[in-house]
């Protein structure tokens, strides 16, 4: 068979390629053109690294995952080679491929092509830095015939020609210490599989010569630097690092030293039983670490399909009993799920330090009302805390599930049980679960009587509350004098304004709830949203209000004198974080039934101010001004909402679930991360104290705003003939030299 595989070589040869049989560039040419102890079986695999293709006669194309079979080594920088079981043999460019052992490229050809180079780097890097052994297969042979009784120089003698023998073809001795793929990474193949000596009528093929008709001689290098300079940096890091473990260990290089120069009277010096033993224990060392390495390999092989993070699969008893009803993204977020399986997450102790389990918590208790009831909930988590152990369970297995799995799931049922009343308005919205939560909590035995008592002076202290109260954090700044205005704005101080309508704002603002945001969502009305509907109708009441307060202005100055006093009042609103009001007012200002007054707007003496607060006011990006200054916002706030509500309703119709026994509970966790940005500023109380007669001057304008459309815009036609009107009168007074 051999043979015959060298006779189809041959007749390949010289039928398809007319290269001449030159010596590589360096070689003498009377020199014979192969010696008589070139080898003729396959030295070594190696492993493509990049795509490799050629037209000229003689060289041989290849593909990336691609592995080959090295027959002849060239100093040039070619190699000659063969795919395995093929009969082309041709030479290809040595920096494109990497040296394999004969078990990696055993290994390698039984994974997916795809799966090679990965497979090559990650056993690369596992590999950087080799025991002593990995490094000197050859000289620990060497040491355990030498720990043989006899030790003579024709021992000493057998041993260094074995070594040589076992080098790859045109390496030395010092270049076989020195190149780490014809020791640990490339060995020659020719050790395990003898093959026939070589024939003279099976010729090997030269390499390109500098006289030959090839544009290039010289072998050339991988056209993706970055790849090839990746693979090359943990070559040489690997390289680098094996000289460092010798020379930690001046006796091993001295011995090595000895080993080659055939000194057998200092080798009998440096190998006591002591040395000795040592090497036998690093030998033991080496096989079980290459044992480790090769389980490992097979381990890795065998999940690479499986996401790497995957847990080991927990007992049967452990296992959640509705995981399969439940659909999670490839972060972790619940896309959908059946109820049972949502209370079962919600249970599960993930640990404090799991944000993403706080978040779910968070979000559940904000929304669970849209999609159950408050007795249903209630019902399922008295049922998660008096849940059964699994049938047929062992002691130990009994333990187990009650120390990992039960225990701390009650802790959570009270945990979710506690936050539900103090964070999510148990009291206000459920008082009737109050009641049963209380005669639930009087049948626990310790240790959870002891959460159960808190949670019931909770109930007592909340029960008492006053609802909807902020706490005074910031004391009250004494009250500013007002002007005697009688009923005349512009004799007003526009921060007195300001500050009465942020107190006013923030009073209706700290009133909204988390249910009437989601009631606004599913396009709910009536009570449902009353505190919503008031805060809004607010910023909508304030906006009439400024139109009709300089619609109503018969004269030009004050009209003027109106519209810079409710920029000075946007101003300070902005200063103050009051969005809702300053939004009002620049809405108003910019409309067309004031922007259509352009002898007004010629007298407003703070136009560029008006124009630096409407650039927060742009549409474009959804009110991302007003977000912007939402996100940077410190301190107490009554934030401009109106974007918000408009993204509760987009996520209605964009997020549903197909099946109607899920709940597309990310739609859920959309609602409640919006809510949140909405609501965050109600604990944030404004330290302003009250003036009553400003308050009552606000209120009752507020009252007077209702105008239909209509109104506004035959008030401004009418105030916009009049500024004609006045217009010619004064050009007709100037021409006639008044």
């Amino acid at each position: 068979m051999a043979a015959a595989v060298r006779q189809s070589l041959h007749i390949h040869i010289v039928q398809a390629s007319n290269l001449p049989i030159t010596p590589p560039p360096g070689v003498d040419e009377n020199s014979p053109p192969f010696s008589a102890q070139t080898p003729d079986s396959i030295m070594f695999s190696v492993l493509c690294m990049h795509d490799y293709a050629s037209d000229e006669p003689g060289l041989l194309s290849f593909k990336k995952n691609e592995i080959l079979d090295i027959v002849k080594r060239d100093d040039t920088g070619w190699w000659a080679a063969m795919p395995k079981g093929g009969t082309v043999v041709g030479w290809i460019p040595q920096a494109f491929v990497s040296p394999l052992s004969e078990e990696m490229a055993d290994r390698l050809r039984n994974l997916g092509e795809e799966f090679r180079i990965p497979e090559y780097e990650a056993e690369l890097l596992y590999d950087s830095t080799p025991p002593y052994a990995s490094m000197f297969p050859y000289f620990i042979d060497s040491l355990s015939l030498l720990t043989s009784p006899v030790q003579s120089h024709s021992t000493s003698t057998s041993i260094s020609s074995q070594h040589s023998r076992d080098m790859p073809y045109g390496t030395s001795k010092k270049d076989h210490n020195r190149r780490p793929y014809s020791t640990s990474r490339g060995p020659s193949r020719s050790r395990c599989h003898p093959q026939p000596p070589p024939s003279p009528s099976s010729p090997m093929p030269r390499p390109p010569s500098k006289d030959l008709s090839l544009n290039k001689p010289t072998p050339p290098t991988p056209t993706r630097p970055a790849e090839l300079a990746r693979t090359s940096s943990l070559t040489k890091r690997s390289i680098r690092r094996r000289p460092v473990m010798v020379d930690d260990n001046p006796t091993l290089v001295q011995l090595s030293t000895l080993l080659e120069s055939n000194n057998t009277k200092e080798i009998d010096k440096l190998t006591s039983p002591e040395l000795t033993g040592s090497f036998e224990a690093l030998s033991k060392r080496t096989r079980e670490e290459r044992s480790q390495r090769r389980k490992a390999s097979e381990d890795a092989r065998n999940k690479q399909n499986i996401n790497p993070s995957t847990p080991p699969s927990p007992p049967r008893y452990m296992k959640l009993l509705y995981g399969d009803q439940i659909v999670e993204d490839a972060n972790g977020h619940i896309l959908s799920a059946s109820l049972l399986a949502l209370v079962e997450r919600l249970t599960m102790d993930a640990g404090t330090a799991d944000l993403m389990s706080d978040a779910f918590t968070k979000a559940f208790l904000m929304t669970f009302r849209t999609f159950t009831t408050a007795n249903r909930l209630f019902e399922l988590l008295v049922d998660r805390f008096n849940m059964k152990s699994p049938k047929s369970l062992t002691d130990s297995e009994y333990k187990d599930w009650k120390a990992n799995l039960r225990e701390p799931m009650r802790r959570k049922v009270l945990e979710v049980f506690s936050r539900w009343l103090e964070e999510h308005r148990l009291l206000e919205e459920e008082p009737y679960i109050a009641q049963r939560l209380t005669e639930f909590l009087s049948t626990l035995l310790p240790p959870h009587d002891v959460t159960g008592n808190e949670i019931v002076k909770t109930i007592d202290r909340l029960t008492f509350a006053v609802p909807n109260r902020v706490p005074a954090v910031v004391t009250p700044k004494k009250p500013r004098k007002s002007k005697a205005h009688k009923g005349d704005l512009l004799k007003l101080d526009p921060v007195d304004i300001a500050e009465q309508l942020t107190l006013l704002e923030s009073s209706l603002y700290v009133k909204i709830t988390p249910q009437e945001c989601l009631a606004r969502a599913r396009n709910q009305t009536g009570s449902n949203v009353a505190r919503l509907e008031d805060f809004c109708s607010t910023h909508e009441k304030l906006c009439r209000w400024v139109k009709i307060s300089i619609l109503n202005n018969d004269v030009l100055n004050k009209r003027a004198n109106t519209v810079d006093f409710w920029i000075k009042v946007a101003e300070k609103c902005r200063l103050m974080n009051n969005f809702s009001s300053m939004s009002a007012i620049i809405i108003a200002l910019s409309s067309t039934v004031i922007s259509k007054l352009y002898l007004t707007s010629a007298h407003v003496n703070r136009k560029s101010v008006l124009e630096a607060l409407l650039r927060h006011n742009e549409p474009s990006g959804g009110f991302s001004g007003y977000r912007s200054l939402l996100q940077h916002a410190e301190g107490p706030c009554v934030p401009f909402i109106t974007m918000y509500l408009t993204d509760l309703v987009h996520i209605q119709d964009q997020y549903k679930s197909d099946d109607s026994s899920q709940i597309c509970f990310y739609q859920r966790a959309r609602w409640h991360e919006i809510i949140t940005n909405i609501l965050k500023f109600q604990s944030r109380p404004y330290g302003i104290a009250p003036s009553e007669s400003t308050t009552t001057l606000i209120e009752s304008r507020l009252r007077d705003t209702d105008r239909d459309d209509n109104w506004f815009w035959t008030k401004s036609l009418e105030v916009q003939h009049s500024e004609v009107a006045h217009a010619d009168i004064r050009k007709g007074l100037e021409a006639a030299g008044f």
